[in-house]
This record gives structure tokens, sequence and C-alpha cells, in this order.
């Protein structure tokens, strides 16, 4: 990753917008701090938090739940998600950061997982979206989430886009 604190103001945000930004993703940890208690009141409020009426920053947010690839047991994190017919589309993008988020490496590990949209849960499948996905998806993606470009420039690591298929209710 590029020096986080020479990164320039994206122009999309204000400076008021980027300032908490960069505080909040000063440090992979703060970022998997604000994640956990982001999943405390998502599952405390889910209503609105898939079209992102009720949602942080109000984006489609919806909870991932995968095995952990080391430990075994069920790991959730909240993840921004754009939707692709019946398929969800996430990216692993971990701010910028050089490394993958822990939910890449479960699903890499097991591509099983279990998906909440709302109240509504189901059980799904992940895969990695094809080279040819990835083209035709990123411009749609940064439509959703604009600071996905933003981050993906601040890193040499190609994010992770991965497809998410509901195959039940869980």
């Amino acid at each position: 990753m590029k020096d986080r604190d020479k990164m320039p103001k994206p122009e999309f945000m204000t400076d008021q917008e980027w300032a908490w930004f960069k505080a909040r993703t000063a440090s992979v940890d703060l970022i998997v701090s604000d994640a956990q208690a982001d999943v405390k009141a998502y599952l405390a409020s889910p209503a609105g938090r898939a079209s992102g009426a009720t949602a942080s920053g109000g984006f489609p947010t919806l909870l991932l739940t995968t095995i952990g690839h080391r430990s075994g047991e069920k790991r959730t994190t909240p993840a921004v998600f754009m939707r692709r017919g019946t398929d969800l589309i996430v990216v692993g993008s971990l701010a910028g950061y050089d490394k993958h988020p822990a939910w890449v490496h479960n699903l890499n590990a097991n591509p099983n997982c279990w998906i909440q949209l709302d109240f509504d849960k189901y059980t799904a499948t992940s895969r990695d979206a094809t080279p040819a996905e990835r083209t035709a998806l990123w411009p749609d993606l940064i439509k959703v989430f604009p600071a996905w470009g933003y981050f993906q420039q601040q890193t040499e690591r190609p994010f992770a886009i991965k497809i998410i298929t509901p195959t039940g209710p869980a």
C-alpha cells in the first residue's frame, strides 16, 4: 500500500468525509473493530440495510458468514454488495491494504457460506469472478461504492471479487 498519510483526497468526497474515512481506515485492527460493531448494529436492527436505507453510509449491506479457514468457526462480517440477477457481488478491498480480508481467505478455503439480507437468511456458495466478469462488473461496482475504485489505486493487490449465489433458506 502506498503511504496512507500521503493519500490524496478523492474527488467524490468532501473534506469532512475524507477526514472521517481516513480516521476509520487508519489500521486493519480499526477496520475489523468497526466491522464487528456494524455486525451487532445490523443484527439489532436489520430492516433497510440491504437496500442501504439504514446502513452506514447508505450503501447496500449484507451480512456474510463464512467458516474460518484456520479456526473452523463461523465468522460474520458486513459487506457492501451489488445485485446481479439472483447473485450478490462483494469486493474484498480491505480499504486498499495489501492483504485480503479474512473472509476472502475463508471463502477460498470453503465456498459455502450464509448471507443475511435485512431479516432474510440464506445458505449460499461463492466463487471468484472470472477475468471477463471482473472487467464487466468493475464499472458498476464502483458506481455502487466509489471508494473501491479509489482503494484499488492504493495497492497493487487485485481485489477479490466474489460472486455469491443463494442456494436456499438458512
